[in-house]
């Protein structure tokens, strides 16, 4: 049975061309689907094409942790560009399709709850809300097929055994250093770690009871090759994307459970070392995801400690800054009585702090409500609510908080 292309438009479950069949082949020979766009969400919804264009040459994660509409234009071509320079072109990870037969795939679901992306940053080491979904090191190209199926939790990359020994020690000193009150590495020392240029191999796993698919992969010149269930001649997959991504990934879909039927159904024509090191490698990415699980309390702490404390120190800064200003205010008026000088601003800032005269209020116009009419009385509490913060501290909030999400994918892609 094929499974050949399908519209994505038509809200079609993707799982229901193969969900009563043990068999089915994923062929990216099919024609093309006319006017597809690349998916950019978990349950694989369209995107919507955006009209935004940037005239920026730096492209760096956005500025949320995820959103509900559709990749950027930006991202996209970032993504694209990474592509060209790192492969050649784009193409399906798995079967080396050509561009018009690619979607973009996450590693870490791009749907993720605030708080598993709380957990993710706590035990990978990363300053809180500064890890976005749609960075290029969680984002790789797959045909709409393999794509659906990744999803839809059937299958995962696996690394190799040094790969998973290095994101299990990574893991596990971050989560030690929050636990003993230390101070991260830090999100800069993660791009470090986890170089976007460099590439490394994961070994694709199909999960118990996803079926046996045969793949159909592009090896050059027009010319497929065809892969059976266990797939042993499947080559090696190299891909870009951050490895405690790929982790994250396939330890929400791999259990302990899966371990000895993956390496007796994989291995069923190779050695007993080659089922040996399977297993031990699927047995240290249950470890590491291990680690993440027995985190969660402490990473919830943690962001409700980081909160409070940054919402404490705007409290301490806007308390700062109205004492400044009413200092300033305090000498400027002493000033003018010791000098002499005119007194009407004075005047004018004792009339407005004296409440309104008993009586019918009269309604004065004001020119920041365009037009609406106000009493005496309301102008009055309006303008002793308002807090008197100078400029500078007002654009330093604003930079905070449009770059409170540190970019994870600072690099140019040029």
């Amino acid at each position: 049975m094929s499974i050949g292309t399908y519209s994505l438009a038509s809200g079609r479950d993707p799982e229901s061309s193969y969900a009563n069949s043990s068999t089915y082949e994923i062929n990216d020979r099919s024609t093309p689907i006319p006017g597809l766009q690349e998916s950019s969400h978990d349950e694989y919804t369209p995107t919507r094409v955006s009209t935004r264009e940037s005239a920026s040459i730096i492209f760096t994660t956005p500025t949320h942790r995820s959103a509900s509409a559709g990749l950027s234009s930006k991202t996209r071509k970032a993504l694209e560009k990474l592509y060209d320079r790192n492969y050649g072109a784009r193409h399906c990870l798995v079967t080396s399709s050509a561009a018009y037969l690619v979607t973009v795939a996450h590693a870490v679901q791009r749907a993720s709850k605030s708080d598993l992306l709380t957990l993710y940053e706590y035990c990978l080491g990363l300053d809180l809300r500064s890890f976005h979904v749609d960075s290029r090191r969680n984002m790789f190209y797959l045909s709409p097929h393999l794509h659906g199926i990744f999803d839809a939790g059937r299958w995962f990359l696996l690394p190799d055994t040094g790969t998973l020994r290095k994101v299990y020690d990574y893991v596990k000193d971050a989560v030690a250093s929050r636990a003993n009150s230390q101070s991260s590495k830090g999100t800069k020392h993660f791009w470090l770690e986890w170089n976007l240029n460099n590439k490394t191999p994961y070994t694709f796993i199909l999960l118990p009871g996803a079926g046996c698919p045969r793949i159909s992969c592009e090896i050059g010149g027009g010319v497929w090759e065809d892969h059976s269930y266990p797939y042993q001649g499947l080559p090696l997959l190299e891909c870009h994307i951050a490895p405690p991504f790929a982790v994250i990934n396939a330890g929400l879909k791999c259990t302990r459970d899966h371990i000895n039927q993956i390496a007796r159904e994989y291995c069923s024509q190779q050695t007993s070392e080659f089922r040996k090191e399977l297993e031990e490698r699927l047995t240290l990415l249950c470890n590491t995801w291990a680690l993440f699980e027995d985190a969660k309390k402490d990473a919830k702490d943690w962001e409700v400690e980081k909160m409070g404390k940054r919402k404490r120190d705007r409290d301490d800064e806007d308390i700062e800054n109205l004492s400044r200003g009413s200092k300033r205010i305090t000498r400027s008026q002493a000033r003018s009585a010791h000098d002499g000088t005119p007194k009407s601003d004075l005047h004018s800032n004792q009339a407005r702090d004296k409440p309104p005269p008993p009586g019918p209020r009269k309604r004065k116009l004001s020119s920041s409500l365009r037009g609406a009419a106000l009493t005496d009385d309301a102008v009055f509490h309006l303008e002793k609510r308002q807090k008197r913060i100078d400029l500078r501290t007002r654009v330093r909030r604003w930079v905070t908080e449009s770059t409170r999400a540190s970019s994870l994918d600072p690099e140019p892609y040029a």
